[in-house]
Formats: C-alpha cells, sequence, structure tokens
C-alpha cells in the first residue's frame, strides 16, 4: 500500500515536473542551492516520501498548508505533541472499548457487523450509525496519535524543526460543509497526487464537477485496495461508493453555493455534514469492521489503559 502511494506521487511530479519547485527558505530549497549528490537525494526522498510536501509548490495546496505557522521552540512543542500522544492513546482505546462492547466478535480477527437484522429498522440502523461514527472518531484519533509520536521522535532525536511537523487534523468536527472537512480539515496525506491523477485530468475533459468526482473516485480505490491488502476481499460498492458519494456531496454544496452565494454554514451545515456521512459510511464501517479492523488498537491488549483502571476497580 505505501509503495503504491509512492509510486503515485512519483507519477505525480513527473506528469508535473515544470512545478517541481522547493518554497522559498526552506530545507528543500536550501538543498537545492548545495551542488551535492546528498542534497539531490534529500530532495528526492523528500518528493517520494514527504506526503504532505511542506517544501514544495505542488500542483495542489489545501489552504490550512498555505499558512505559515507560527515559529515554535523546540521542547515546548515536545512537551504538548507527547501529551498529545498520551491522552490519543487513552481516547483511542476508550473508543475501542466502546466499540467493542457492541458485540464480542469485533473484538476478534474474525470481526463483526455493525448490522442487527434481529433488531427493528430504526433501532438496527440507530445502532449500526452510533458504531459508524465511533469507528470514524477511531481513525482520527489513531492516525493522530502515530503522527504526533512520530514527530516526538524525529524533532527529538533528528532535531527537525517544529516547524516541519505542522498539525495534521483541523478540528473536522468542527466543519460545517463537507468541502470544508474535507478541503481544509482532514489530512491532505494523499491529496496532491488524487488532485493531480484524479481532478485535473477529468476537469479539464469534462469540467470542474468531474474532476472533483475524479479526485474522490481514486480515493475510494486507493482505500478499496488498502482493504483488500487485509487479504479477506473487500466491499467495493461500500468502500468505493462511500468516497465517491463524498465527491457528490461536495458537488451538490458547489451548486448549492452558486444558487444562494455561500457554502453551507452553522448548526444546519454540520448537520448536514453528519447525515451525509452516516448516510454513506454505514455500509463503508461494516466492510472494515467485518474484516477485523477493530480487533486491536496501539496498545497491546494486556496494557489498554481502560482493561487496568477496569481490573483495578474490580479488584479494590
Amino acid at each position: 500500500m505505501f509503495t503504491f502511494m509512492i509510486v503515485m506521487r512519483c507519477i505525480t511530479w513527473a506528469v508535473y515536473s515544470d512545478q517541481v519547485r522547493p518554497i522559498p527558505g526552506t530545507p528543500a530549497d536550501a538543498n537545492a542551492k548545495r551542488a551535492s549528490l546528498k542534497a539531490a537525494l534529500c530532495n528526492a526522498c523528500d518528493l517520494a516520501l514527504g506526503v504532505r510536501e511542506l517544501s514544495w509548490q505542488g500542483p495542489s495546496k489545501p489552504r490550512t498548508l498555505l499558512q505559515v505557522p507560527p515559529p515554535q521552540q523546540r521542547y515546548p512543542f515536545l512537551r504538548r505533541r507527547t501529551r498529545s500522544v498520551i491522552l490519543h492513546l487513552i481516547l483511542g482505546d476508550a473508543l475501542l472499548y466502546v466499540l467493542q462492547s457492541f458485540s464480542p466478535e469485533l473484538g476478534t480477527p474474525v470481526g463483526g457487523s455493525v448490522f442487527d437484522p434481529s433488531l427493528p429498522p430504526l433501532w438496527r440502523y440507530l445502532r449500526s450509525t452510533t458504531m459508524t461514527f465511533l469507528f470514524g472518531s477511531l481513525i482520527y484519533v489513531t492516525t493522530r496519535t502515530v503522527y504526533d509520536a512520530i514527530s516526538v521522535l524525529v524533532v527529538l532525536i533528528l532535531r527537525q524543526s517544529p516547524s516541519q511537523w505542522p498539525p495534521l487534523f483541523f478540528s473536522p468536527w468542527m466543519a460545517t460543509s463537507l468541502t470544508e472537512l474535507w478541503g481544509d480539515r482532514w489530512h491532505h496525506m494523499n491529496r496532491s497526487w488524487m488532485v493531480a491523477l484524479g481532478a485535473k485530468p477529468a476537469s479539464r475533459i469534462l469540467g470542474r464537477a468531474a474532476g472533483v468526482l475524479g479526485a474522490f473516485a481514486i480515493s475510494g480505490l486507493m482505500h478499496d485496495l488498502g482493504l483488500r491488502a487485509v487479504g479477506r476481499g473487500s466491499d467495493f460498492a461500500a468502500v468505493f461508493g462511500f468516497f465517491f458519494m463524498m465527491g457528490v456531496g461536495v458537488v451538490m454544496e458547489s451548486a448549492w453555493r452558486t444558487v444562494s452565494g455561500r457554502l453551507p454554514s452553522g448548526i444546519a451545515g454540520r448537520l448536514w455534514v453528519f447525515t451525509w456521512l452516516g448516510l454513506w459510511g454505514n455500509r463503508a464501517a461494516d466492510a472494515w469492521l467485518t474484516r477485523g479492523a477493530a480487533t486491536s488498537g496501539l496498545v497491546p491488549e494486556p496494557y489498554r489503559p481502560l482493561k487496568l483502571v477496569w481490573a483495578f476497580v474490580a479488584g479494590s
């Protein structure tokens, strides 16, 4: 999967080679000015592996990455990120614990479904939607925990600058439109090549709406491939369909903005975002959870915080 993403990034930079320019003042810019093999290799690795492209003027960048982050001192940064890792490890374990409490099969490699056919339709979908948002929250917390942990290690040991590790997410739960959620607030680790290889070609041929759908279609294909890597197949309609319908939602918002002059906003916008995510997320979450996605978290089973607390309380 990681190899696939590297290949996609290399194809992107080959197609858009005229845009491969380092941003002035960045480490890549300093390396570009050095006529040495080491500097060239550093920039090549940064292009292939630096998924957020912080040092490069890429073909597409979200608004949140165009903002210049305030300067940060090393040790306050390390304290904040270490605290974040600890808090999110505990939160992730709590989310996993609650999710697994819905069905004992979820905590096994076999996995379990979000749908309980024994329940009436209303309660069945209320249950599945609750589990869907728990699983989505777990994905967010796990991704952020890993990112923050890596940032602590490389800033502490490799002496990288804190400015090279800006926040990965920007409070996605505050989004009042799908455009804001996927364009600015969610992580952008795969955004560049999805836009370059999906959105740009489709938009040139069929227009902006097709470009939006093209980017989300590539995202759906990538996530379907990632699920198949588990070795238990996939549910293409559910996984691809979720991401493609996110694109449909963004296109619908664009049409709404043409009519009303603005994107959804406020409480109504937030309700719209959660409704659309829940509507198409049920089957996608089911596709992952029936293949063991909630088997375990980042903390080994014997050392899970909530289990240790529960054992302590039970033994008191």
